[in-house]
């Protein structure tokens, strides 16, 4: 597959010095709405778009020029001249819009018999026990995985931009405006990427608005905070114990005094 980016117009500022956009994210951390956004951007000016998930190796092809890793997993000393944007999300939100979202999930690792869970799969446990007990076994799963790596990430690497979803669902176009000047987009670029960015916006696919829910929609809530009203003390104390360092290091907390 050859880029098709000397046929169309060319988004960027240096035209010269080729670097690879790079995005990293985390499961329940806006993945499906990054890669849409970036998949529209790429056919729009030519530039080959690729999508790894998980912790599985992976190899950067040689044409790519958009490259999304949904679990960061990246190490950043071994890629190609790039310039990155890595999103994160309150990890307690995380939890919440991953126990709503397991619960009904067609993904096939949500399907599959574990031992832990009696020889039943993990969608069957959650469904078996009470919101709470579910909830618990959430934190508990997410604080080992996508959390964890959270807290891993090197949040001073210059090639990335740094962005909270929370700020980014309450102004798009301000924080999308930032990440395509990050990427190197000259202006024409920016304001077509945000012309698509506000075709992909959470009002726009999900037709409602933000915090309004609807079960069985990959688009729940989108709600910041959420876990305020679902959360109870056991949740809380748990995750306190299981990632409370995190939500400090993040700055979504100053400390575990909530």
């Amino acid at each position: 597959m050859e880029s098709l980016v000397s046929e169309k117009e060319n988004p960027f500022v240096d035209t010269e010095n080729k670097k690879i956009i790079v995005h990293c994210c985390y499961h329940k951390v806006g993945t499906v709405w990054f890669r849409k956004l970036l998949g529209r951007i790429g056919r729009e000016y030519g530039l080959n778009f690729q999508v790894e998930k998980g912790r599985r190796p992976y190899k950067i092809k040689e044409q790519t020029e958009i490259f999304m890793q949904s679990h960061s997993n990246v190490e950043p000393s071994k890629l190609p001249p790039y310039r990155g944007s890595h999103v994160v999300r309150d990890p307690r939100d995380v939890v919440i819009s991953g126990y709503f979202y397991h619960l009904w999930t067609k993904e096939s690792w949500v399907h599959k018999p574990k031992k832990k869970y009696g020889g039943i799969s993990y969608q069957e446990y959650l469904k078996s026990v009470d919101k709470e007990t579910g909830l618990m076994e959430e934190i508990k799963r997410a604080a080992t995985k996508y959390i964890k790596d959270m807290g891993q990430w090197n949040y001073k690497n210059p090639n990335f931009i740094e962005v909270k979803y929370e700020d980014l669902i309450r102004d798009e176009q301000s924080v999308f405006t930032k990440i395509f000047n990050h990427y190197g987009f000259n202006e024409k670029a920016i304001e077509k990427s945000l012309e698509i960015a506000e075709q992909l916006s959470f009002q726009n696919v999900a037709r409602r608005k933000l915090g309004e829910t609807k079960e069985k929609s990959h688009l729940r809530s989108g709600q910041p905070g959420e876990w305020q009203y679902i959360f109870n003390e056991q949740h809380k104390g748990y995750f306190k114990q299981m990632c409370g360092k995190v939500l400090v290091k993040l700055g979504y907390e100053k400390n575990n005094d909530w």
